[in-house]
């Protein structure tokens, strides 16, 4: 019964510590998130580092990824990739991948929120958040 009661306290452990620690990163200082990631409750950045979010987007239907908030302790960098067709020139209507980059600038808190919508609705399709601490 003791063994029992040992092994699953340091499961237990392992569990809390694995909920505590950070995402998994490319290179130590990029934290890579798609939408179909949830973002830890609050995830723990130091400054320099970069939370990287890539979601599908197809601009030509009017709906549009779009940070919801000014960031004040984050660079916000956008890039849209369109998907490679099996043609090399692109393709209109084609879809693609919007990724944006948020940089850590200075320490602080702040929730990084976007939203897939057009610009004439009020609600969105669909959202992603993140609260993040930088130290």
């Amino acid at each position: 019964m003791k063994i029992l009661a040992a092994c699953l306290t340091a499961l237990l452990g392992v569990s809390v510590v694995g909920c505590s620690s950070m995402s998994p990163t490319v290179d130590g200082k990029t934290h890579v998130y798609s939408l179909k990631q949830q973002c830890p409750t609050l995830l723990e950045m130091n400054v320099g580092q970069t939370l990287e979010l890539s979601l599908p987007e197809n601009p030509t239907t009017g709906y549009i990824w779009q940070v919801a908030q000014p960031q004040h302790i984050l660079k916000v960098e956008e890039i849209y990739q369109q998907d490679q067709v099996k043609s090399s020139q692109p393709m209109v209507g084609a879809g693609g991948e919007k990724i944006f980059r948020f940089i850590a600038l200075q320490p602080g808190e702040e929730w990084i929120h976007v939203k897939h919508s057009r610009a004439w609705e009020q609600n969105p399709v669909d959202e992603w958040r993140c609260r993040v601490r930088v130290s």
